[in-house]
C-alpha cells in the first residue's frame, strides 16, 4: 500500500470537510434591520467654541457656560435661579444694550443632568444650521443629548448612548471614569438625515440594545443614523431597536 498517498488524501479530505465558519469570520448578511451607507452627507466640522464669561445679566437665571456662535447670537446653559426640577437648558439669545438677554430659543431641559456642554458642529453653510451634542452627566459623563440648532430653533434629534471610558487611580483604588465623547464624534448630515461615528479606538454603550449594559464595542461597529423622525443605533451596519414591553 503507498502510505504518502493514503496520508495525502486523508489531509485534503479534511480539509475539505472543515466548516467554512472556522476558517473566516461571519459577514452579516444585509436585511430587513440594515441599513445602506449614508450617501450624499456633508461632513460637519467641530466648531473650537471657547467658554466665555457671561455678557448678560439676568436675575432669574443661574449662567454656566457662555459660547460665541460669532453671528451676534450666543448659547448659554443655563437653569433657574430659584431652581426646578428641569434644571439646565440652553438658550440662544441676543445681548442687548441695558445687558439683558433677547432670548431666541430655548431647548428642552436637562432635568437632573448637573452639565450640559454643547460642542457645536457646522457644514459651513449657515442653510444647515448647527448640530449640538450636549454632554449630560456629573462627574462622569452619562451620554449626548443631540439637538439641530436651525432658524432659531432647537430641535431634539435623539440620545447617543456612548461615552469614552479610562482608568484612573482614586482614594479607593483603580476606578472607571466614563469621557465625554463628542470632541471624538464624526457629524455628517444631509436631506433631514444625520450620521454620527466616532473616531476613537473603542466606545463605551450603555445599552446595545440586546440586553447587555456597559459593553465596549470597537468604535468601527458603532454608529448613530437620524433617519428624519427618531435616532437609530447601528452596530456592524444593522439597526437595532429597543425592546417593548408586552
Amino acid at each position: 500500500m503507498n502510505h504518502p498517498l493514503t496520508l495525502l488524501a486523508l489531509a485534503l479530505l479534511a480539509a475539505c470537510s472543515t466548516p467554512e465558519s472556522s476558517s473566516a469570520p461571519a459577514v452579516p448578511v444585509a436585511g430587513a434591520n440594515s441599513l445602506p451607507t449614508f450617501a450624499g452627507a456633508r461632513a460637519f466640522h467641530r466648531l473650537d467654541l471657547p467658554n466665555l464669561a457671561d455678557n448678560v445679566r439676568d436675575d432669574t437665571l443661574l449662567i454656566h457656560t457662555t459660547y460665541a456662535l460669532g453671528n451676534g447670537e450666543f448659547v448659554m446653559a443655563a437653569m433657574n435661579q430659584a431652581g426646578s426640577r428641569e434644571g439646565l437648558r440652553l438658550i440662544l439669545y441676543r445681548p442687548r444694550p441695558d445687558s439683558s438677554a433677547e432670548v431666541l430659543a430655548t431647548s428642552k431641559p436637562a432635568y437632573d443632568s448637573e452639565v450640559m456642554l454643547p460642542t457645536c458642529f457646522s457644514s459651513g453653510d449657515t442653510a444647515d444650521g448647527l448640530v449640538l451634542l450636549a454632554n449630560y452627566g456629573a462627574r462622569d459623563s452619562w451620554g449626548q443629548n443631540v439637538f439641530l440648532l436651525k432658524n432659531h430653533r432647537f430641535t431634539d434629534l435623539g440620545w447617543l448612548d456612548v461615552a469614552g471610558r479610562t482608568w484612573e487611580h482614586g482614594p479607593d483604588g483603580l476606578q472607571q471614569r466614563r469621557l465625554n465623547l463628542a470632541p471624538m464624534t464624526g457629524v455628517s448630515g444631509g436631506g433631514g438625515q444625520f450620521e454620527f461615528t466616532f473616531n476613537t479606538d473603542s466606545v463605551l454603550l450603555y445599552d446595545d440594545l440586546a440586553g447587555s449594559t456597559e459593553v465596549m464595542f470597537p468604535a468601527s461597529r458603532i454608529r448613530y443614523r437620524y433617519n428624519g423622525s427618531k435616532m437609530q443605533l447601528l452596530v456592524d451596519g444593522q439597526v437595532r431597536q429597543r425592546q417593548e414591553p408586552l
